[in-house]
Formats: C-alpha cells, structure tokens, sequence
C-alpha cells in the first residue's frame, strides 16, 4: 500500500527538483526526504529516482505514478471535505494564509462573521505574502491563500489548485490634502498624475509591479523619488507632501492620518484578489464570508475625502 503523504513528498521532489530544496519547502532535514523517499520506493516494488550528482532524476515509473498523484489528492480532499460536511461543521483547525492588508480587510472580518453562522470551525491566520502562498498550500502547510495576481500565482488550469475570484482590487491616488489636485472628483492617471513625484516600493514587490504596468501602458514611467515598502509610512509621507502614491484600495481603508486625500483614478492599475486551494478541497464558508466582506470595502468618496486625524 502506497501512503499518500510520502506521494505528496515524490511529487514536491519533482517540483523542486533537488532534495535539499524539497527539505526546505516542507520544512524537514534532508535526511528525512531521502529516508521517505527509499520508503516511498519499496511500497511501489520499483526504483522512483537516480542520483545523477546532487540531484536526484525521477525514473519512468515515479512518472507513471505521479501520472496518478493529481487524481488521489483531488480524491482525498474531497473524502476530507465531505467528512466535514458529515461531522456538522466541524472539521478542526483550517489554516488560513494571506498577505497584511487581505487579513485586516478581508480574513478578519470573514471569520468575525463565521464565529457566529458556524461556531464548530477554528481557523488559524497565518501572514504569507502571494511569492509564499501557491507553496505553502501545495505543501499543505495552508489550506486556503488569500492572495493576488502575479508572477506567483499558479496558471490557469494547473491541476494542484483550485483558485476561485474575491474581487478586482482598484488602485487609488492618495494626496496631500493641500495638493491642487485634491478639489477634483476624480483624476486621470496619465493627464493628472505622470508629472508628480511618486513614492513606491521596491522593484520586484507586487505593488511595484502593478503601478508601473499601470503606468507604462497610459504611456509614462513614473518619476519616483522615494521608495518606501510600509504603507503606513507612505501616508506619513504623502501627510509631509513629500509626493504622491497609487495605493491597492485595501492599503487605505481603516487607516488614521489627517490631512489626505484619496481619489479614484480613470485608466488605474488593479489587481485580482484570489482564495487558492488545493484540488479537489472545497474553501467554503470562508470564500463565502470573504466575498462579502470584501463587498464591503469603501470606496474613495465622490466629494471631498480626509483621513481623519
């Protein structure tokens, strides 16, 4: 008999492609990934790798096998799933990973509500950025990631996940409330905002990324003169008049600075904010819960707009 645990272990190899880099992503020593490995092998009655170096190559039989990996998990997650359904809600611990913002906005407020329509579920929080998320549920260290486009969002149809849609998630401009721009309703990215000074983030981050490509298609680079990645900091900067951002709408919401404006932007960068799972697993009723509160993110006011101090 085949223990699936070790299956997951041949299929992480193959993802990672060396021993130590399966070690770290599934936070075991080396040792034991060889050790399970040379188990996995004598339950399938065939050799699964070849040591070419450092690196092991997977045979043609470990192929064969994995060939099946992706239905047994699929399978597994359902019997789990209906298992839950069956013990009347209770299905233990659920880890829930996301980035900082998706936790204040959206996981805080999903599972305050959960607390009351479905007392028998326990969740745990667990802050995981979207370059961490698509691995840390594949490895099963999260059962469900909120997280957003990028890079590192698996693609479309790849047979470990299931990614199901929260929300496009607008970028708004934030101002100082002295700005000239700041008596408008609303601006326009390219006419109003590509000759002021910006403050970002690093290139590379996520939020970076998103504002650039924003930028570069309304056709101008922005000219940034501070680079910043804590968003509070940012406000405290924009408060100084030290320039001006294009903030993720989940960034603004909840935050206490006085004396800055926020507006909407025509032509703005936007991102999509995402629950990932694995296939076959089911991350209802949090998707449910996290899909209405994300309903019930502000939006930038039409008249004149302050974060109050």
């Amino acid at each position: 008999m085949i223990d699936v645990r070790r299956l997951q272990l041949l299929q992480a190899l193959d993802h990672h492609r060396t021993v130590a880099a399966t070690a770290e992503a599934l936070n075991v020593t080396p040792s034991a990934v060889s050790q399970q490995l040379a188990a996995l092998a004598r339950e399938a009655g065939v050799p699964l790798v070849e040591r070419q170096g450092r690196r092991f190559l997977l045979t043609g039989a470990a192929r064969v096998l994995l060939k099946r990996a992706h239905v047994i998990f699929a399978e597994m997650e359902r019997a789990t799933a209906d298992l839950a359904e069956y013990a009347d809600g209770d299905r233990g611990v659920v880890r829930v990973g996301s980035f900082s913002t998706g936790i204040s906005d959206l996981v805080a407020p999903a599972l305050a509500r959960l607390r009351g329509s479905h007392p028998g579920w326990n969740f745990e929080v667990v802050q995981a950025e979207p370059e961490d998320s698509a691995e840390m549920v594949r490895s099963g260290r999260l059962d469900v990631a909120v997280t957003m486009s990028s890079s590192h969002l698996p693609a479309a149809g790849d047979p470990d996940f299931r990614s199901d849609p929260v929300m496009v998630e607008l970028f708004d401009a934030i101002l100082p409330y002295q700005h000239p721009l700041a008596t408008r309703t609303s601006l326009h990215l390219a006419d109003d905002l590509a000759g002021e000074d910006w403050i970002m983030s690093a290139p590379g981050t996520a939020w970076h990324a998103c504002v650039t490509a924003a930028a570069n298609q309304a056709g101008f680079q922005p000219r940034v003169v501070h680079t910043v990645d804590d968003f509070s900091a940012v406000f405290s900067m924009v408060q100084a008049g030290l320039g001006v951002a294009l903030m993720p709408r989940l960034a603004w919401t909840g935050l206490n600075h006085p004396q800055i404006v926020v507006r909407g932007v025509r032509e703005t960068a936007r991102r999509h904010i995402v629950v990932l799972s694995r296939a076959g697993a089911t991350p209802e009723p949090l998707l449910t819960a996290i899909r209405e509160a994300a309903s019930k993110v502000p939006v930038p006011s039409v008249g004149p707009f302050a974060i109050a101090g």
